[in-house]
C-alpha cells in the first residue's frame, strides 16, 4: 500500500507510470469540424504553435488517490513542457491536508492557470476568496494572450438572481460587461475556459446570454473571434457546435458521479472512511487529461485523446440507467477553422 501525504493509506493506481502510453493513446473515433474563422483576417503574423495541458474535475476532496493522479499529469507536463497548463475547476479546497496536492501543481515551471468550480467554494464552509488566496489566483475572471491567441477565463459561480436550490451557476452583470469589453478589445482568435458549460441544461443558468456575447462581440464578416469554449463540470466527453462555436466538454480526471442510489463500496474501510463520498462515484482506473494543440498557420485545434476503464463494478454493473452514455474517455478531436481573408 502507498501512503498519502496526509498519512492515510491508499490503494495504488496499478503500474500507473508504466502505463503512460496507454493513457495517452488516442481514441480512434476522431471528429473533424470546419469552422469559418479567418485568423489572417485579424492581421496576425502567421506562425507559432501552442500546446496547453488541461485537467478537469480532479476532486481531490472526493477521490481517494488525487495525489497520484495529479502527480501522473505533472510528470507528463514536465516532460512535454507545454506553453501553459490550466485546471478547469473542482480542483481542491484550501484545507491543510491538501497543501501537498497544491504543491504538485505548483511544481510546473511555466505559466499555470486556474478556473473556479462550484466545488472549490462553499463545500465544508470555505469561501471563494479563501480558495483564490490559497491558489494564489488574483482575479476570479481574467484574460491573457499567448502567442497568436487570446484566452478568457470565466467564473460561472456568481450568485443566481432568483431563489435557487443547489449550487450557484450564473454569470453576473459586472462579469458580462467585462466579457463584452474584453472581446471588443481582443485582436486575436479567442479560446474561452469556464467550469460549467454554456450549452448544457445543468450548466450556466444564463448560458444563452453568454453565448450571444461570444457570438456577437467582435464579429467580422459575420464571424466570431471565439474559436472554441472549453468546460468541465459534467464529467463527460462530447463537443456541440452552436452558431459556429464548438463547446467542448473535457471529462473528469477521476470519476463519474452516480449518487446515493448507486452507493458502492470498492475500497478498504480506511479509504472509505477518509473519503466517504468516493462510494457515490464510479472511479476511473487511470487519470484522464488532455493536451490542446493550436496551430495558427494551419488553422487547427487538436485535442489529444485518452481512454481508461472504470474501477469495477462499472455503472452498467450497478444498474445506472444511463450507463451506456458514461465513458472514461477523452475523444481525440481535430477542429479546423479557416485562415482565409475576409472579402471586403
Amino acid at each position: 500500500m502507498d501512503v498519502l501525504p496526509n498519512g492515510n493509506k491508499k490503494e495504488p493506481i496499478k503500474n500507473m507510470m508504466e502505463r503512460r502510453s496507454f493513457i495517452r493513446k488516442s481514441v480512434k473515433a476522431g471528429l473533424i469540424l470546419s469552422l469559418p474563422f479567418p485568423i489572417s483576417g485579424y492581421g496576425l503574423k502567421m506562425g507559432g504553435k501552442l500546446q496547453i495541458g488541461i485537467v478537469a474535475d480532479v476532486h481531490q476532496d472526493i477521490i481517494h488517490d488525487g495525489y497520484a493522479r495529479l502527480r501522473f499529469f505533472m510528470d507528463d507536463m514536465k516532460e512535454r513542457n507545454p506553453n501553459f497548463i490550466i485546471q478547469m475547476g473542482d480542483f481542491a479546497l484550501p484545507r491543510k491536508q491538501n497543501q501537498p496536492f497544491l504543491d504538485i501543481w505548483n511544481e510546473f515551471e511555466g505559466p499555470s492557470y486556474h478556473v473556479l468550480g462550484n466545488h472549490d467554494m462553499r463545500d465544508l464552509g470555505f469561501t471563494r476568496e479563501q480558495t483564490m488566496d490559497w491558489w494564489q489566483m488574483k482575479k476570479r475572471y481574467y484574460s491573457f494572450d499567448q502567442g497568436s491567441f487570446h484566452f478568457i477565463v470565466l467564473d460561472g459561480n456568481d450568485q443566481n438572481p432568483a431563489p435557487w436550490s443547489g449550487y450557484d451557476r450564473y454569470i453576473g452583470t459586472a462579469q458580462r460587461e467585462w466579457l463584452t469589453d474584453d472581446l471588443r478589445k481582443a485582436n486575436k482568435p479567442t479560446i474561452v475556459f469556464v467550469h460549467q458549460s454554456l450549452e448544457a441544461d445543468s450548466g450556466v443558468a444564463n448560458k444563452e446570454e453568454i453565448r450571444a456575447i461570444l457570438e456577437g462581440a467582435g464579429r467580422k464578416g459575420g464571424r466570431s473571434k471565439v474559436v472554441a469554449c472549453l468546460s468541465g463540470h459534467h464529467h463527460t466527453d462530447y463537443v456541440k457546435e452552436i452558431n459556429g462555436i464548438p463547446y467542448i466538454q473535457i471529462n473528469s480526471m477521476s470519476y463519474k458521479w452516480v449518487g446515493g442510489k448507486f452507493e458502492t463500496q470498492r475500497f478498504a474501510p480506511h479509504i472509505e472512511t477518509a473519503y466517504p463520498s468516493v462510494r457515490y462515484t464510479c472511479p476511473y482506473r487511470n487519470p484522464l487529461y488532455t493536451v490542446l494543440s493550436l496551430d495558427a498557420d494551419e488553422g487547427k485545434l487538436h485535442i489529444e485523446g485518452a481512454t481508461t476503464q472504470f474501477i469495477a463494478p462499472t455503472p452498467r454493473e450497478i444498474g445506472v440507467p444511463d450507463a451506456d452514455g458514461m465513458h472514461p474517455t477523452i475523444t481525440e478531436r481535430t477542429l479546423n477553422f479557416s485562415t482565409q481573408m475576409d472579402k471586403p
